[in-house]
């Protein structure tokens, strides 16, 4: 990563109250910022989990076709 890169990347991360930077010189030290991230993993935790429960579901929908899909060439057999 160039470190221009880098401070662009810092620089948002700063913004978003997620960092401090501190400049002493040429030195630049960056800390985690007053704002912690509870929120966003809680949001993400929630979306996790409707997105699981909905991917849980569609699995149930996909084996019952091919369920119904099985059965019903079976009965074409006959």
């Amino acid at each position: 990563m160039t470190l221009t890169g880098m401070k662009k990347h810092v620089s948002v991360l700063e913004q978003a109250g997620l960092v401090t930077t501190e400049k002493v010189g040429r030195v630049r030290t960056c800390k985690l910022g007053l704002r912690r991230l509870e929120e966003e993993a809680a949001w993400i935790e929630w979306h996790r989990q409707l997105w699981s429960a909905r991917f849980d579901a569609l699995d149930k929908i996909v084996e019952q076709l091919k369920r119904k899909e099985k059965a019903d060439a079976q009965r074409k057999r006959r």
